[in-house]
């Protein structure tokens, strides 16, 4: 990854892999279909108080939730 901050709006597939990321830890159930919706910015924004994000805005995927989202996940999903 590039390692580009993503927010709502934004799209692609580094988009999909924030959202596989957060399936993997529970926090965001919708699809990975690559669109940085508000169900998503709510589940960035959710995971960032659950790990004390401090320097990146509520619901933005800037370095520092990014650098703490990668640590915890593979980037794969769940698998149910």
């Amino acid at each position: 990854m590039s390692g580009a901050t993503l927010r709502r709006g934004d799209s692609g597939a580094e988009v999909a892999e924030l959202q596989r990321r957060l399936q993997e830890i529970w926090v965001y159930r919708g699809p990975d279909n690559g669109d940085y919706s508000a169900q998503v910015e709510q589940a960035v924004a959710e995971y960032q108080r659950w790990v004390s994000v401090r320097n990146d805005p509520p619901g933005v995927y800037g370095p520092e939730t990014r650098s703490a989202l990668e640590s915890q996940t593979s980037g794969r999903g769940h698998r149910p």
